[in-house]
């Protein structure tokens, strides 16, 4: 990677969660076209950021969930 992707792989994740200005956006938008090495970089993050919020919503089975529950009043109880 070239030392002028510094900034956009600063800011990628800004970038994805859209907590960066309007200016910060378009500038990165801007070297995203031109640097295949920065592309690399935001496909990589982005489909880790899609993958952890595809298994975020994965529903827990209620009998894990009841045994969760169950060995931490046990901890609780025994004052771990």
């Amino acid at each position: 990677m070239k030392s002028g992707c510094d900034h956009a792989v600063e800011y990628i994740y800004h970038y994805l969660d859209g907590e960066i200005s309007w200016t910060r956006e378009q500038r990165i938008r801007w070297h995203l076209r031109r640097c295949r090495d920065c592309v690399g970089a935001y496909d990589f993050e982005a489909g880790l950021k899609s993958a952890i919020a595809r298994a975020a919503r994965t529903d827990v089975p209620p009998e894990l969930f009841t045994r969760l529950q169950t060995l931490l009043e046990q901890e609780i109880g025994n004052g771990s």
